[in-house]
């Protein structure tokens, strides 16, 4: 009954246009004062407790270090790096499209900035190449949403907060799933390319491609480092120099120092970033940090609440009474995960899904670090299908198509996707095997 109606309200309040933070906190709140009412302090306490820890602070650490990447020219680094290394291929600006969002996700974190910050410099590039319409933003929409797999992905620091799993393992098991799916992604715009008619361009020479690595290397070194940073050196004695091995920051740090060398390479090495350039970025990303924080918070309310009640340890109950296999539990979780990612973003699927489904997950022997990545290639998908799919407004905002338009673009590059969903789901040593190696 209490499930029924805490259910019912949240619809309820969707279905009159409350905002997903309101209708999470809303229906939390409601259902606890009726069926178990608690002191309306307790409620502000839990709200404030919710986003009273050091690993969510990471999140709008690595939102504004993408953001000055963007505006300080690291981006367009990237780009010519990519065009440098692919752009001889038969669709080379295409697949160059592909690699630069894998390099920009690799600091950024975050698809929807993937999306922002490759398409305002080469959808104008691919069109004046002579790639389509359609080609262009659906390699730039689908392409994006690698940002979300690779480390940092805010996605995995939610799940890695929510289900207390270690994030640097959870960073680490969505390195091999994202290169494949990478690699997915440039055969699909190889293989799409054959219709487009586009000139071969010329390779580069060795001088061309040697200053487009020099010239990108800065660029390139954030994410080294930040990678270094939270695995860390192994032990070695040499010479008499000891080092024990390990970690020299944690995420939460390492999200700092991307933005501190965003604004190094940005300001000193680049020079196309100013000081009043920086607060314009900040001023432009604290509401999208803070409408963040605010679903994260009754998210978390909402999740506190239906804890409370046991719905996990029921739900995980009766799976096992169910009998379902692992393979079926998860064959059923990746429907469910579809049909959710239709109506709800990545960070409340997240905050939402994860502490419902990861005990059910555990009791039959699903490996939680695995199973993480499973959600955060459903949230891919997510993030490229109607009606609420933030990589399609985006794109649409970029390409001036409509939502549906790019939607239709996106189709045949969502097969990689769902390729690259099957292939996590059905071979856990995907996700695993590099895990493993960390001790």
């Amino acid at each position: 009954m209490t499930v029924a109606f805490l259910a019912i309200v949240f619809f309820a309040l969707i279905v009159i246009g409350a905002p997903i933070a309101v209708a999470l906190g809303g229906a939390a709140v409601v259902s606890a004062m009726i069926f178990s009412p608690i002191p309306t302090g307790i409620v502000g306490q839990k709200l404030l407790s919710n986003l009273d820890h050091f690993t969510l602070m990471a999140v709008p650490f690595f939102f504004l270090a993408a953001a000055l990447m963007e505006n300080g020219g690291l981006v367009k680094r990237l780009v010519d790096l990519a065009r440098a290394l692919l752009g001889h291929f038969k669709a080379g600006l295409g697949m160059a499209t592909v690699l630069t969002c894998i390099f920009f996700a690799a600091i950024s974190g975050s698809s929807p900035a993937t999306v922002a910050a490759v398409g305002n410099i080469l959808y104008p590039a691919l069109l004046k190449e002579g790639y389509s319409k359609r080609f262009s933003i659906g390699a730039i929409c689908t392409s994006g949403s690698i940002g979300i797999l690779l480390p940092p992905s805010i996605p995995l620091i939610l799940y890695g907060f929510v289900t207390e799993t270690s994030i640097p393992k959870l960073f680490l098991a969505g390195i091999v799933p994202g290169v494949i799916y990478g690699a997915l992604l440039l055969l699909t715009a190889r293989f799409l390319a054959v219709r487009e008619g586009v000139q071969v361009r010329e390779r580069a020479s060795a001088g061309d491609m040697g200053r487009a690595i020099r010239v990108s290397f800065p660029a390139l070194l954030l994410p080294i480092i930040i990678i270094v940073g939270i695995y860390g050196f192994p032990g070695f004695d040499l010479f008499g120099m000891q080092f024990s091995g390990g970690a020299i920051f944690t995420p939460t740090e390492a999200a700092l120092v991307a933005i501190a060398l965003a604004v190094v390479i940005g300001m000193l090495i680049y020079r196309e970033l100013k000081i009043r350039d920086v607060f314009a970025v900040v001023a432009n990303t604290v509401p999208r940090v803070g409408m963040i924080f605010w679903v994260t918070a009754n998210a978390l309310m909402f999740g506190y609440f239906i804890t409370k009640i046991g719905v996990p340890s029921q739900l995980a109950q009766f799976v096992l009474d169910a009998g379902l296999s692992p393979v079926e539990f998860l064959l059923c979780v990746n429907v469910l995960l579809v049909v959710v990612g239709f109506f709800l973003e990545g960070v409340p699927t997240i905050l939402i899904f994860a502490p419902l489904l990861e005990p059910a997950a555990r009791s039959l022997g699903i490996d939680p670090i695995h199973f993480a990545i499973i959600m955060v290639v459903n949230i891919e998908l997510g993030l490229i299908t109607p009606p609420v799919g933030m990589n399609l407004f985006v794109a649409s905002s970029i390409s001036g198509m409509s939502v549906l338009n790019v939607f239709r673009a996106a189709l045949p590059w969502i097969l990689a996707t769902i390729t690259a969903l099957m292939l996590v789901t059905f071979v856990p040593q995907i996700s695993l095997y590099l895990p493993a190696l960390m001790k």
